[in-house]
């Protein structure tokens, strides 16, 4: 594997978050789709607990962990706010983050880890299953990481199809 010691890895970073700027206003901006969404939408034919339900014995059953559910709306119903259903579930796959984790030179990528999974219910009652676009982000990444990213990405896309699987 390739080092990127030496304050070569801060560059990246900084590329990766620019980059993820950039990405947010082209798409808040753009009509005509010249840059890839920031995130994937995957609609659920199934109510918003059964879709939690899916995707955590889906994930459970591909080998991942499901490290913390944070349930958006409960936390900010306490704080006055009145939100549909969104929990954002944090999942891991050991084989994938190790492999990053392990060299000093990738672990600034640990912020972008776990991986993060929202599922929430629109005001029309449709469910939805959202994350990060990974492959968007790939050409910012070192090679290494890029295709540690790519294969626990492609993993989490298996996960989910299964999980909205009628």
């Amino acid at each position: 594997m390739t080092s990127l010691t030496g304050g070569r890895f801060l560059p990246i970073v900084a590329m990766l978050i620019a980059g993820l700027l950039l990405a947010g206003v082209a798409q808040a901006g753009s009509h005509g789709g010249e840059q890839p969404d920031m995130v994937k939408v995957t609609p659920s034919p199934m109510s918003f607990p059964d879709t939690v339900e899916a995707f955590e014995a889906q994930a459970k059953d591909a080998g991942w962990s499901v490290l913390n559910k944070n349930y958006m709306s409960g936390v900010l119903s306490e704080r006055g706010f009145t939100l549909d259903p969104v929990v954002i579930i944090d999942v891991c796959s050991g084989q994938y983050s190790a492999r990053i984790l392990e060299e000093d030179a990738f672990r600034p990528v640990s912020a972008l880890m776990p991986c993060r999974v929202s599922i929430y219910q629109d005001s029309q009652g449709d469910v939805f299953i959202s994350r990060m676009n990974v492959p968007a982000f790939l050409p910012m990444m070192p090679d290494e990481v890029a295709e540690v990213m790519e294969l626990s990405s492609n993993e989490i896309e298996q996960i989910i199809e299964r999980s909205v699987a009628e």
